[in-house]
């Protein structure tokens, strides 16, 4: 999780406890950059607009 303490991502997921947020804790970093890569792709793209979307 490089460095973020887990309670953090557990809110940012919006896991409604910790527990939920270790269940997926084994993924390799690797795939947890992907889809944050993904995620924050899809967040820029809601918050500029159709106009700037590529």
């Amino acid at each position: 999780m490089n460095g973020v303490p887990v309670p953090v991502v557990s809110r940012l997921l919006g896991h409604s406890n910790v527990r939920m947020t270790m269940r997926y804790a084994h993924l390799g970093d690797r795939d947890i950059e992907a889809v944050a890569e993904r995620v924050g792709t899809a967040m820029a793209q809601i918050m500029l607009g159709p106009i700037h979307s590529s």
